[in-house]
């Protein structure tokens, strides 16, 4: 799916390219995320034979991206931070059974494109360049049970929209970001945990794909 993707994306900016007019100013813009799609990230579930209770929390992003744009085309960095908050609760005594906070950093670098003068299109794709996932896991009364993950990997999509005026613009932006990651589970107590049937997940192949609303500001040159 993620090669489809990049098919497109390379056959529709020459399109885009040679049908719109291109843009001759510099520009630098930066952008941050606002919101953050609603989703279950969970990835750890108590499968105990209990009576129980859930709250998600809706993940919660942060971050920002800055780009440097040469007339239509241009290149950028970009950090994303989400939190990933899941408790399970024994709903006749609140008793805790499970909570999962995890944490998933990724940075990408971002080859984008342009087209517009004052009113302006930007869209492009970026390649995770870092970044970690890290899981911290919590049963009832019993110390933090870090959680390992390995070879994070993925890409990114995005489409920002500008207006330009009196040497600056304002900027409104969507993202969509896919990331893979592996888990190591050999070192926590959650392994024991899934093969006494306690909890469950998955062990390798975790997919995750996050998408944010960003605003910001542009300067032109």
């Amino acid at each position: 799916m993620s090669a489809l993707r990049f098919s497109v994306l390379i056959i529709f900016f020459p399109i885009l390219l040679s049908t719109c007019g291109r843009s001759d100013l510099i520009r630098i813009r930066i952008l941050s995320p606002i919101s953050e799609t609603k989703k279950d990230h969970t990835i750890f579930t108590d499968t105990s034979d209990t009576a129980k209770k859930i709250t998600t929390a809706d993940p919660k992003t942060s971050g920002g991206s800055l780009y440097f744009l040469f007339k239509s085309i241009g290149l950028g960095y970009t950090t994303v931070t989400t939190k990933i908050d899941n408790e399970i609760l024994n709903s006749s005594s609140n008793a805790l059974l499970l909570r999962e906070k995890t944490t998933l950093v990724t940075n990408y670098t971002d080859l984008a494109f342009g087209i517009g003068e004052n009113y302006t299109l930007m869209w492009g794709a970026g390649v995770l360049a870092g970044g970690k996932l890290d899981t911290t896991l919590n049963y009832s009364e019993e110390p933090d049970d870090p959680v390992l993950h390995k070879n994070l990997s993925g890409h990114s999509l995005f489409l920002i929209l500008g207006h330009h005026g009196f040497g600056f613009e304002t900027l409104l932006g969507f993202r969509t970001n896919y990331i893979k990651a592996d888990l190591e589970d050999s070192l926590s107590k959650a392994k024991k945990k899934k093969a006494a049937g306690s909890i469950s997940y998955e062990s390798s192949g975790l997919r995750f794909t996050t998408n944010q609303v960003q605003l910001g500001i542009g300067f032109t040159f």
